[in-house]
């Protein structure tokens, strides 16, 4: 549309577009360009089909192409005119090419058609100006152009319609577009009549066939009252071959004890819902053992909702009447299945739910109930139980269908700590499923986390090779010790290259139990000590303390530890204050220990008893040893470690007498005389002219004088007495040089 065009023309394209879009609306269509949007002719199509209640038997839906745009255009030209209506100077190429005018004047055809229902365009005008006239004769109307732009008259004409909308003329205002908006905005929000004129468009600018249009609405609506007040009674009397019921309580899947409902509809000879109540439905409902009660109430919409309680498993026969004749597919037959558990319903209860300790059955009750809370005598339901321990791991728990609609669970926690245990019924939860139920520890059995281990094997100092000990303290739940035995303990020593060690263990029956194993070489010595579940022996928990990581050094081995020294070598004589030896301590590969701490032990054996021995720790692995004969002979020497003899031993020592000073006296005295020439030189021949003289406190000693026959002389004399002795060499009568001196003795 062009800013040329005639006034008329806009506000034809503007009513008809909005005429158009009232029915369009109906296949969520619209018309934006009356101009353009033609074009194609799916709009037109489906605007005739709308309005004409028809169905076109083909037409291009999705037009690509002009030729098939054209066909569609050609569809609906041919289709007015096998409806009776002639057209003037159009065609599809009209319509195509947006000939703005003759599509104005085909949308006024098809509203003359359909709208106003009439053939000729005069006939159409007077009568329907003869129609408003009756109705608001005051008014004086002789046209449908400046008779209305007032906006009084249309008020007037929507009053005489239906009257009570407005109160006239109190209500009209001085202004005309006023009045004519609030005759529209009632005729729609009261009688329904779209508003596809503009009120300013009535008042300013009054286009004929759009004011027609427009008020053909509210004659259409005066002239259909009747008709739907017939239709009415029509639409809201139930005819029993129409009318049905739908609902579970006529459909498979009812089941006994449970209350179950369905609805009555009814409905008209067009099979349409009966919009009202206050209609009669008799029920009769006849179970396996007798009637059944029913109540059904009247929900004012057209439909009843019947509801009864079955009581008995079996076929129901139910009839539904109205006026003594059986609705649609009256009377129907229902089988009613056994009462069925509800999830929500069903209860659990029991110990087994609400605590308990391990390694002690726990045990509940699933009792099966209807969604009205009421028990259910049979069993055979397929309930499920889960149970999961603190760790996630599943628990097999036994459930036995007690066939009275009971059930009882039992399992087996090995765990302290949060179990969970589902019940479902048909994979839905029961009752407050999933239930946490909080397992203690046994308070008959030790408690894995109390209990404790103890003692020298687990502590650094063992030796490779002495056996590590270690005792086993079992302790309840409460913290008090165990005062009795058969605990599942258990212990694993691995050696530093991973292998295991024997292990024993003694229960000594007061819950303490004595461990003992062997290492092997020195290293770290990976100690586990635990205890097993007493349900399941593949699981455990550690004690308190453990694992414990222990050093084992290489240990002394007496076999290959060694004695030394002169006290244990021949030659030795009573007369000695102390005879020393040393031990050297060595591990069993004969390597020299170098830490002090053995508790080596040395007993010797004399020839009149026991021989006293000390034994001092140098720090360095050696052990220094000291003893005092008690007389000649043989000792026997006895070098143990923890009573396992060191090489060698017994070591044999022979001890010889020795010579004792105050005993020992000198039996005789002996001295060498070396002759010399007149040079000084010592002579080498004897037969010198040599002689010894000795006086004493009783007068002359003997002494013999032997001669060498090298130069020298040998004089021997014994002296008894004690005093003082002068003796004198002398050699041709002449004393030698030192000669006399004096010898005293004491």
């Amino acid at each position: 549309m062009s800013s040329t065009d005639p006034t008329w023309v806009k506000v034809q394209q503007k009513t008809f577009t909005r005429w158009c879009n009232t029915y369009l609306v109906e296949r969520m269509l619209k018309v934006d360009n009356l101009q353009t949007d033609f074009a194609d002719g799916v709009l037109l199509i489906n605007l005739l089909e709308i309005i004409s209640s028809k169905q076109f038997n083909k037409y291009n839906k999705n037009p690509k192409i002009q030729m098939q745009k054209l066909e569609n255009l050609t569809f609906a030209l041919d289709f007015l005119a096998g409806e009776g209506i002639k057209l003037v100077s159009i065609d599809s190429n009209s319509i195509a090419s947006g000939n703005l005018k003759l599509i104005l004047g085909l949308i006024w055809t098809i509203i003359l058609r359909y709208q106003i229902q009439v053939s000729e365009g005069a006939s159409a005008k007077a009568e329907l100006l003869e129609w408003v006239r009756s109705k608001i004769p005051e008014y004086n109307i002789n046209n449908f152009v400046n008779d209305w732009t007032s906006g009084k008259a249309l008020c007037a004409l929507a009053e005489a319609v239906l009257p009570g909308q407005m109160k006239l003329p109190q209500d009209f205002k001085s202004d005309p577009i006023a009045n004519a908006r609030m005759g529209m905005t009632k005729a729609k929000d009261n009688m329904g009549i779209p508003e596809i004129l503009d009120a300013e468009d009535m008042v300013h600018n009054p286009d004929e066939l759009s004011n027609m249009t427009y008020i053909s609405y509210f004659r259409d609506y005066e002239g259909l009252e009747k008709r739907r007040k017939d239709q009415d009674l029509i639409e809201r009397t139930p005819v029993p071959a129409k009318c049905i019921a739908y609902g579970p309580g006529i459909e498979p899947g009812n089941e006994a004890g449970m209350e179950t409902q369905f609805t009555i509809e009814a409905r008209n000879v067009h099979g349409r819902k009966v919009p009202i109540g206050g209609h009669s439905f008799p029920v009769k409902i006849q179970g396996p053992h007798g009637d059944v009660p029913s109540k059904t109430v009247d929900n004012g919409d057209g439909t009843y909702l019947v509801t009864y309680t079955p009581k008995d498993e079996g076929n129901h026969v139910i009839h539904v009447t109205h006026k003594d004749q059986p609705i649609q597919k009256s009377p129907y037959n229902v089988y009613v299945n056994p009462g069925r558990p509800d999830p929500v319903q069903c209860k659990c209860y029991g110990p087994g739910l609400e605590g308990g300790e391990a390694h002690v059955p726990a045990v509940f009750t699933i009792e099966a109930r209807n969604k009205k809370g009421e028990r259910i005598h049979k069993g055979g339901h397929p309930f499920v139980v889960k149970v999961t321990d603190p760790f996630g791991q599943p628990l097999v728990a036994d459930l036995v269908d007690k066939g009275d609609g009971t059930y009882g669970v039992t399992y087996n926690p090995a765990d302290p700590g949060d179990h969970h245990v589902e019940v479902t019924l048909n994979r839905a939860p029961v009752a407050n499923s999933t239930y946490k139920v909080k397992i203690d520890e046994n308070h008959s059995l030790a408690s894995p986390f109390l209990s404790y281990a103890e003692g020298p094997g687990l502590k650094p100092g063992n030796k490779a090779t002495d056996p590590a000990e270690f005792t086993i303290h079992a302790v309840l739940p409460s913290g008090k010790p165990k005062k009795s035995g058969g605990d599942a303990f258990d212990v694993t020593v691995e050696d530093q290259n991973g292998e295991l060690m024997p292990v024993t263990i003694k229960d000594n029956g007061d819950g303490t139990y004595k461990v003992t194993y062997q290492p092997k070489d020195p290293g770290t010595y990976h100690v586990e000590v635990i205890e097993r579940n007493p349900t399941n022996p593949l699981y455990y928990d550690h004690l308190k303390n453990s694992p414990i990581d222990v050093v084992i050094d290489a240990g002394t081995d007496a076999g290959q530890s060694i004695a030394y020294g002169p006290g244990l070598e021949p030659g030795n004589l009573d007369t000695a204050e102390n005879l020393n030896f040393t031990i050297e301590a060595r591990d069993k590969n004969g390597k020299p220990i170098k830490k002090s701490g053995d508790n080596f032990e040395v007993d010797i054996q004399g020839p009149d008893g026991p021989v006293a021995a000390k034994v001092k720790d140098n720090g360095d692995g050696t052990y220094a040893v000291s003893y005092k004969p008690n007389g000649p002979g043989p000792h026997d020497i006895a070098v143990t470690l923890d009573n396992v003899p060191i090489k060698g031993s017994t070591f044999h020592v022979d001890i010889k007498p020795g010579a004792w000073a105050r005993n020992t006296f000198i039996d005789h005295f002996t001295f060498l005389v070396q002759t010399r020439d007149k040079r000084d030189v010592n002579l080498k021949e004897g037969g010198q002219n040599v002689a010894v003289d000795i006086k004493g406190p009783r007068g002359a000693v003997n002494c013999t004088l032997k001669d060498n026959k090298d130069g020298t002389y040998t004089a021997v004399y014994t002296i008894k007495d004690k005093g003082e002795y002068k003796v004198n060499v002398t050699v041709d009568g002449t004393s030698v040089k030192g000669s006399p001196f004096n010898q005293t003795v004491g």
